[in-house]
């Protein structure tokens, strides 16, 4: 071990305190001793330590601090000896912690930069929460694919192409490992359609739903599809699709737009459901749903059982 002092105390001192719990107390002891001297131990000592602390700053909700420290270990990463790939990993769970607690453009820049050939088969693993109250544990994403989710909010949230590029590295690398994986899949489908490939988004949404019911496939298909009937039939399965009526809202207001003008009874019927549930989460009427609730007026909308029942017709009829 080095003979790095800060006073009378070694980097092996400084490990020993973080080993205690004493993780205030060995950060700050090694940063000094880092700032003059960058060995191959104090430089460990100063990663740990300094990820001990950013973890700290998560639960305390400093997190413009933990946003700071985490820019630090980025410029530490290159100098650290990680024959193990250990740092690394730690430095992708920091990530999807930071992004959860302060969602930023930024964590786009970091994930193009990724080395994604030199993540562990640990850091794709997928694992099981523990079991409770004599339930199965359920299956946690691996933290990569954990990475890669958050990537492609960002993505969603702004759909450009530079965007979609600096995330393609590790979706590429995801599908590599796994190739018929959903949520990879899909995300595949998001950079086809903000590249202008529509035709192959669509192909991908198609081979999706072959296996999968999730009503969100259903919905993004039906943005890329033109033709009504089609596209009517894929918001009636999203809908069907999707247990909870808060989150059925947007397909519904969907649908009664499609059907405005062609069959007024069930639009009236989509619009007053979707009205229901803002209601009862406490908001009121868009101004795009005033202006149909008035296109509206006087129409009577068809029962629930009618409803339904054109759901399933739509269904067979555009399979």
């Amino acid at each position: 071990m080095e003979g790095t002092k800060h006073k009378t105390m070694t980097v092996k001192e400084v490990f020993e305190l973080r080993k205690q719990g004493r993780i205030e107390e060995a950060y700050d002891a090694i940063r000094p001793m880092y700032a003059v001297h960058q060995g191959k131990y104090t430089t460990l000592c100063m990663f740990w330590t300094a990820s001990d602390i950013l973890k700290k700053r998560l639960k305390e909700q400093r997190t413009d601090e933990a946003m700071k420290i985490f820019k630090a270990l980025m410029r530490i990463l290159p100098t650290v000896d990680d024959a193990d790939g250990k740092a690394h990993s730690s430095i992708l769970h920091a990530a999807v912690l930071l992004h959860r607690e302060h969602p930023s453009p930024d964590l786009l820049d970091f994930v193009a930069e990724l080395p994604v050939t030199q993540l562990r088969d640990d850091d794709w693993k997928t694992a099981m929460a523990p079991a409770a109250d004599g339930k199965p544990g359920h299956p946690i994403p691996s933290v990569a694919q954990q990475l890669l989710t958050c990537a492609f909010h960002e993505v969603q949230d702004n759909p450009t192409v530079d965007n979609a590029l600096k995330a393609m590295p590790l979706l590429q690398e995801a599908l590599r490992r796994r190739p018929h994986d959903k949520n990879s899949l899909r995300f595949m489908a998001v950079v086809y359609r903000i590249m202008g490939e529509r035709d192959k988004a669509a192909a991908i949404y198609r081979q999706l739903i072959t296996r999968h019911r999730d009503s969100y496939l259903y919905a993004e298909l039906a943005e890329l599809t033109d033709d009504a009937g089609p596209k009517a039939a894929l918001y009636c399965q999203a809908i069907m699709n999707q247990r909870q009526e808060q989150f059925r809202s947007g397909y519904r207001l969907q649908l009664a737009l499609l059907l405005m003008g062609r069959d007024n009874a069930r639009a009236a019927y989509e619009l007053q459901r979707c009205l229901s549930a803002r209601q009862a989460a406490g908001h009121g009427p868009t101004r795009q749903m005033q202006q149909m609730m008035a296109q509206l007026q006087g129409v009577t909308p068809v029962s629930d059982a009618q409803q339904q029942d054109f759901y399933l017709k739509m269904k067979e009829k555009y399979k």
